[in-house]
């Protein structure tokens, strides 16, 4: 009853950031599972994608038991700090640990690494669950007020796609730099670095943010009732399969880009520079959110609109061709290896004209020093040189330079559908953890009971299982199609690896849209029940 008034409360910037730096924790996690994870296992670690993509899959039995039982233990929680926010503690150094050792590599036999990966990735996805849970239902109990709400989430997705940035642009040369020629100790150094910084993020929430919606005074329910109130729900139903449906859509995209680069573009060096500007893209729509909602206020109608043009930008995508010269080769492996200036160039070279070889010696993604390594031969030989990354300078006859390193237009073109496409997906989880509030308030307005953790946890399971899906399906369609890692791919395991990052999540787009077309919990709907609602507390 004390906290009635409080219910709809407006929110202090410190409180909306200090929420929103808890989902930046989670993204060093996150981008690191849902963009470079299937690529670790099956080229770092050495699982094959088979193997990989079934491990994906069957860990979602833990999740399935783990996500309702932690929302049905966080919404029994009474505690001076709240129902939600002690777990932001508890959980956040078991998380850490558990994150280092999915991205560690013991030297064992084929099966050994398998149950490694089973044990770990399970481990780190039960303790992800028993933070996440109670963090994103934490935003269904600090306001009750729909703008502050959309506010809330928008700022809140704004901070998660920015780490998106910074995880999935610096990654890779992380790994580099950590490792120094040992992949598997850079990848688990870049963990443990991502892994204390989440942790930091985690507290700074705690200690930041306050509980203001509480249940109806005197209410008593049991799990087995929160999960029929939810069969019960639509809005709610509608929501769990609209989350798996779109997080798989992202997921085809994040999974599928490292090979996509690496074996279509063979552009392995802009692995970074794709899923950094991809994050980024993100952020942006995801900022444009309060903007889209309050020009349509019909969610589930906006989204529709977005989903069209995702669906139709990924149609064509399908299009791009491979480009006809990549005009930067990363050497592949540590023996020697010899390069042709034709190879590079995709051209012969004309009389007259002077060739020189530039090496590019990457600092980081955005910094990079160019050296000229030799000049006026059409080869040059390397030898043990994994990881440099080469291009040529040609003088013409008539003295006009040119770059090799110029992208070509094929690959200008698949950055530019890649960032609008990512422009419009960026305003996707913001409204849709905005609806599932809304799916919440509408449950206690129909039953009189609340349950937010449970309403919140089965959300998260929802886009977990949709993301092991999207993952394991990769995976699965790469050894279907006899994919063999760090071998040159050709035939239907590259066509393969086309449709993964194109058709496919075109295909999921446009099944979001036939879902949203069911979903029916309206503005003016959820503005009568807020009104009822807070009607009922001051009886």
């Amino acid at each position: 009853m004390s906290n009635s008034l409080d219910r709809t409360a407006k929110l202090s910037l410190r409180e909306k950031l200090g929420y929103a730096i808890g989902d930046s924790g989670f993204n060093f996690y996150w981008i690191i599972i849902g963009s470079y994870l299937s690529y670790f296992y099956t080229d770092i670690f050495g699982l094959s994608a088979a193997a990989a993509g079934t491990m994906f899959l069957v860990t979602r039995i833990v999740d399935s038991i783990s996500d309702p039982l932690m929302g049905a233990i966080a919404d029994r929680t009474n505690s001076r700090w709240g129902k939600f926010r002690p777990y932001l503690m508890l959980g956040a150094l078991p998380m850490a640990g558990a994150a280092v050792l999915t991205m560690s590599t013991p030297d064992l036999g084929e099966g050994g690494k398998l149950l490694w990966a089973y044990g770990t990735y399970s481990l780190m996805m039960l303790c992800y669950t028993i933070l996440s849970t109670p963090y994103s239902s934490l935003a269904g109990v600090i306001t009750a007020d729909t703008e502050e709400r959309n506010s809330l989430f928008g700022l809140r997705f704004f901070f998660a796609y920015a780490t998106g940035i910074l995880v999935g642009a610096f990654t890779p040369e992380l790994a580099d730099y950590f490792g120094n020629g040992d992949d598997a100790r850079g990848w688990q150094l870049t963990m443990a670095l991502y892994a204390s910084v989440a942790t930091v993020c985690f507290f700074i929430t705690f200690y930041t943010t306050k509980e203001r919606v509480v249940p109806p005074v005197g209410q008593k329910t049991n799990p087995l009732s929160d999960i029929k109130d939810l069969m019960n729900n639509k809005p709610w139903l509608i929501l769990f399969a609209l989350a798996m449906i779109i997080m798989m859509t992202i997921v085809f995209r994040g999974s599928s880009a490292t090979y996509y680069f690496k074996y279509f573009v063979e552009r392995p060096d802009l692995m970074g520079s794709y899923i950094g500007l991809q994050m980024a893209a993100y952020a942006v729509g995801c900022l444009a959110t309060p903007y889209l909602t309050r020009k349509i206020t019909d969610k589930a109608k906006l989204l529709m609109i977005l989903m069209g043009i995702v669906g139709s930008l990924s149609v064509v995508f399908a299009l791009v061709p491979k480009p006809a010269a990549m005009g930067v080769v990363t050497v592949p492996s540590s023996e020697a290896i010899t390069l042709t200036a034709t190879e590079v160039l995709g051209e012969p070279t004309g009389e007259g004209e002077h060739i020189e070889w530039i090496e590019h010696q990457k600092s980081f993604w955005i910094f990079s020093d160019k050296v000229v390594v030799a000049q006026g031969s059409e080869e040059l030989n390397l030898d043990d040189a994994r990881g440099t990354v080469i291009s040529i300078q040609k003088t013409l006859a008539n003295g006009e330079v040119m770059n090799s390193s110029d992208l070509p237009i094929e690959i200008i073109t698949m950055f530019v559908l890649n960032i609008l496409i990512s422009l419009a997906l960026g305003p996707k989880s913001p409204i849709t953890w905005s609806m599932y509030a809304d799916a919440a308030d509408f449950n206690e307005w129909k039953t009189g009971r609340r349950a937010t953790a449970m309403t919140f946890s089965a959300a998260t399971f929802s886009q977990k299982l949709g993301g092991a899906i999207g993952s394991a399906t990769v995976l699965w369609v790469l050894a279907i199609v006899g994919y063999s890692a760090n071998e040159i791919q050709d035939g239907a395991s590259l066509s393969s690896i086309v449709y993964l990052q194109t058709i496919v999540p075109a295909f999921f787009a446009f099944i979001a849209i036939w879902a949203l077309r069911y979903y029916d919990l309206t503005a003016n709907k959820i503005e009568t029940i807020q009104i009822e609602l807070k009607a009922r507390e001051a009886v």
